[in-house]
């Protein structure tokens, strides 16, 4: 019997989803980065084994927030849930619940779709697991509860990671793969160099640069040589931000543009040749036109 369906990672911005997906897949196609809401896609990553496929979700985090942005993040993550098989619900251990949380919960209540809580961040100790579990009960109505299993993990120490998929796949309905079996990732090829540029920023400039950029790739071509050219742009809002990006005689940009081509280098194979422009965009998080051009809206 071969099973497949859709799992949607959901949570609160930096509760380990991208951790988990890479570490479940055993390859890095999700940012990671201690920045909110660095995942700005919802990346499908397939796992295949024995008894089916599995095609999860990786969404953003639910984040309060009064930019267009951000709200499209999160009403994106909801959206999602209505197309799932099943939703893994993720929380951070080490962090008591706030009021993401009690969105979170009323919404997943309200979508009529099997859930598992996944308490990660064992390894840290499990300071607030009974707090998540009485605000569950407290939130939601014990005849229509949609909650199947809670199970304690560790996504960076891969604990628990084996019994997680045991667990999704009782819940994965009879089907053919979905998806071929030799990919991991539907995520397109300009998104996907994106992401890593993004995430080699936030690690170099995170407390400088919080949310105000993004990466637009202009241009992939193949040249000569086994050579692959890219040519991006990061977008910031302010004039300082981007000196910030620069850094001293270019110093911060040659770093992000060295991070980032090694990883691109072990991606392709092959060398690469990444030129990156920073340019100043006032108000782009709230521009549905510049949103539409980095592919956070279709």
């Amino acid at each position: 019997m071969h099973k497949a369906g859709f799992v949607v990672l959901v949570g609160r911005p930096n509760v380990g989803k991208s951790t988990l997906l890479n570490n479940l897949l055993g390859k890095k196609i999700s940012i990671i980065s201690k920045v909110p809401q660095t995942t700005r896609f919802a990346i499908r990553g397939i796992l295949n084994d024995e008894r089916g496929q599995i095609i999860f979700v990786d969404t953003p985090g639910v984040y309060l927030s009064k930019k267009k942005l951000s709200k499209f993040l999160s009403n994106r993550t909801f959206t999602i849930k209505d197309e799932a098989d099943l939703v893994l619900y993720i929380v951070d251990l080490t962090r008591m619940p706030h009021k993401e949380e009690k969105e979170v919960i009323n919404q997943l209540h309200n979508i009529n779709k099997p859930v598992i809580m996944a308490l990660n961040k064992r390894d840290l100790g499990q300071f607030y697991a009974d707090s998540y579990i009485e605000l569950w009960k407290k939130l939601t109505d014990k005849k229509t509860d949609p909650l199947k299993y809670f199970i304690s993990i560790s996504a960076l120490e891969k604990r628990g990671l084996e019994e997680l998929v045991d667990i999704i796949f009782e819940f994965l309905p009879e089907s053919p793969p979905l998806y071929p079996q030799d990919i991991i990732s539907d995520l397109p090829e300009k998104l996907l160099i994106a992401d890593i540029v993004r995430e080699k920023i936030f690690n170099l400039t995170y407390e400088e640069v919080p949310h105000s950029i993004a990466v637009r790739v202009d241009e992939i071509k193949e040249r000569k040589n086994n050579l692959i050219y890219i040519q991006a742009t990061i977008l910031v809002e302010r004039q300082s931000q981007r000196a910030i990006i620069i850094g001293k005689q270019g110093k911060f940009l040659k770093e992000i543009g060295k991070q980032a081509r090694e990883e691109l280098e072990q991606n392709y194979q092959k060398r690469v040749y990444l030129e990156l422009w920073v340019k100043v965009e006032k108000g782009w998080q709230n521009n549905t036109l510049i949103l539409k051009e980095l592919g956070y809206i279709v």
